[in-house]
């Protein structure tokens, strides 16, 4: 397992460019292609700036097989989704959220028949 490859297989495969990385995490774009490239090894402090701007969790990094995340809402708990919703909250105004929580308990009603 290679953790730089590792960590560019899921920038790309989330279509994030290497500055949009920079742009998200303030991590220079030379420094994230040293790392993806095996030539540096990042901080815990790093990988978790990136992690965070990707939407992944840390053990998404060590994926033993290579494997990538799994798709948003795919997981036994909805973790992976709850996770995406999470890092997309604060973007959204108070007035947004209280929307967005009104829809979902809506939604989450049982159907008369």
């Amino acid at each position: 397992m290679n953790l730089g490859v590792s960590i560019r297989k899921i920038r790309q495969t989330k279509g994030i460019s290497q500055g949009e990385m920079q742009k998200r995490t303030g991590i220079l774009r030379s420094y994230l292609s040293r790392v993806e490239n095996g030539h540096t090894v990042p901080s815990f402090a790093t990988l978790q700036r990136l992690a965070g701007a990707m939407g992944v969790t840390l053990s998404d990094f060590f994926s033993p097989d290579g494997a990538q995340p799994s798709a948003v809402g795919s997981g036994d708990s909805g973790s992976d989704y709850l996770r995406e919703l999470k890092n997309l909250l604060p973007q959204l105004t108070a007035e947004q959220r209280q929307q967005l929580l009104d829809m979902v308990k809506q939604m989450a009603r049982p159907r008369r028949a």
